[in-house]
């Protein structure tokens, strides 16, 4: 939830407090605010039966705890029980029961017919709106496994038991279910969003090329986890730090991890006066007008948390958590960043601000950071006609044109990944596997060629080193049917159960 949304909710409880003591001019109501705060912060940090105790006896015609009802059925996803009772016109005429009624009316209807599966192993509910997607189940309850022993262990911090997760079909979806306007997310390239506690996504299936939907659902997860935590108190800057810095530490690393740096992005950022007043980064980063903006602002908060991290402690992070909770309703959170660490945010920001003008601005041409990226044009035209090539057969046309694209853009593992597909297809399989060999600074990942990567390892024999490139391709494109089936030729599936009904699934509802 924006620190937008938290000021909007805080507001709407204080009028609705005033309009409680001008018309009974009683203690009573009073009281019954403080029990509907009370019950608003029990519903924020997901604790729905001390909610319901609360909310047990209560006076039906009393509008602050219908107000409160409605959101615990919202949080809950019992959006038809919810909207039954912020659609009440007392509730409704509120600010905020119209915006929950709204995004319940919305979650209703984007979820009506949907697929529910319960993992109670994992203490997990999915809700899916395509049913194909019932394949991706055990890969994200291995992402959840993970990320709540991280969450624990990094800061002290526990995911919700059950967490839900909503996968949507597409962007119009994501829009709808979370009340994000729907060219934000499409300029933004945002493609899930962490709320009333619970993660909202886009399945990979609905991309082509799918999308780093692993670690994506690791950063929403984390906001679920530090929402709880806080009880929403965290401002965006922090709460968007911690997710980038938390994204990736539930696995071994990756060479994209922090390529290109974060901490030289910022610093380049400021140089071109694209940075933005930590303080100040608007309502959510997914509604920052270009992807550019979206890019500074992600590595200026990643950047930052990081320094805190390393020259406050290791537990400066969880301190400044816990001081957030414990604070009284209202506290600054810079009172809180102070309380923990012994200096202000002010220092800390002038720290860091100094400490960036010693990082190197040395980015890969290919971020294109204020201007477009040299012969980025022309490789991206070679690209899509070498694919185009590719698909009809033409291999040897197709071999002339990928190689003189990956000369102009050589970090692009799609178009390595691509010749390669087109080296084998001609029988050039050492040729290939020097295509989707490691071989100087990766700036894109790629699931295809990560997969045939893969796929020459195992050849080899390389179990282990299969294994991680085969695992790095599934975080990308679990639809591509070469991903999911790790290039090998039908019948033939992976030895991992799960992985191969993937497999079969993949080639049975393919995407391309």
């Amino acid at each position: 939830m924006s620190r937008c949304m938290q000021e909007s909710l805080r507001v709407g409880l204080a009028s609705l407090a005033l309009a409680a003591t001008a018309a009974w001019g009683s203690d009573a109501a009073a009281t019954d605010l403080v029990r509907a705060q009370r019950i608003r912060d029990d519903v924020l940090q997901l604790r729905f039966d001390d909610a319901q105790r609360l909310l047990a006896g209560a006076d039906a015609s009393d509008t602050a705890m219908e107000l409160e009802r409605g959101r615990m059925l919202y949080y809950e996803t019992r959006y038809d029980e919810a909207l039954g009772v912020l659609d009440r016109p007392d509730v409704a005429a509120t600010d905020e029961g119209a915006r929950l009624g709204a995004l319940a009316k919305a979650c209703a209807r984007g979820t009506a017919g949907a697929v529910v599966v319960r993992d109670d192993a994992h203490q997990l509910i999915v809700r899916l709106q395509d049913d194909r997607d019932q394949v991706l189940v055990p890969m994200l309850a291995r992402v959840v496994s993970a990320m709540r022993e991280t969450l624990d262990r990094d800061l002290g911090i526990t995911l919700p038991s059950p967490l839900r997760i909503e996968l949507v079909r597409d962007h119009f979806s994501l829009a709808e279910m979370t009340g994000l306007p729907e060219t934000s997310a499409r300029t933004t390239g945002t493609v899930a969003i962490a709320n009333w506690g619970r993660v909202t996504m886009i399945s990979p299936r609905s991309m082509a090329d799918g999308y780093p939907w692993m670690v994506t659902l690791a950063h929403e997860l984390t906001h679920v986890a530090l929402g709880m935590a806080t009880i929403d108190r965290a401002p965006l800057w922090f709460q968007e730090g911690i997710a980038k810095f938390e994204e990736t530490r539930w696995r071994s690393c990756d060479p994209w991890d922090d390529y290109p740096s974060s901490d030289s992005i910022a610093a380049v950022g400021y140089d071109l006066g694209l940075a933005r007043d930590i303080e100040h980064l608007g309502p959510s980063v997914a509604m920052l007008p270009t992807p550019e903006d979206a890019m500074v602002a992600f590595a200026q908060v990643q950047s930052l948390v990081r320094y805190i991290h390393r020259d406050g402690g290791p537990r400066a992070l969880a301190d400044i958590i816990a001081e957030m909770r414990e604070a009284p309703s209202g506290d600054d959170p810079r009172d809180a960043v102070e309380r923990a660490t012994g200096r202000g945010l002010d220092d800390w920001v002038a720290a860091w601000r100094g400490w960036l003008d010693s990082v190197p601005r040395d980015l890969p041409p290919e971020v294109g950071l204020g201007a477009p990226p040299p012969g980025h044009g022309q490789a991206s035209r070679d690209a899509r006609l070498g694919d185009l090539l590719l698909a009809r057969g033409h291999d040897d046309a197709a071999v002339v044109v990928l190689g003189r694209a990956r000369d102009q853009a050589p970090n692009d593992l799609r178009l390595r990944g691509m010749l390669a597909q087109g080296l084998m297809a001609l029988g050039r399989n050492d040729d290939a596997r020097a295509e989707v060999s490691p071989s100087g600074p990766p700036f894109f990942p790629d699931a295809r060629a990560l997969t045939l990567r893969g796929f020459f390892l195992a050849a080899d024999g390389d179990v282990s080193g299969a294994a991680v490139s085969f695992d790095q391709a599934l975080a990308l494109a679990p639809w591509d049917r070469k991903v999911a089936c790790e290039w090998l030729a039908p019948p033939a599936v992976p030895a991992d159960p799960d992985r191969a009904s993937l497999c079969r699934a993949a080639r049975s509802w393919p995407i391309d």
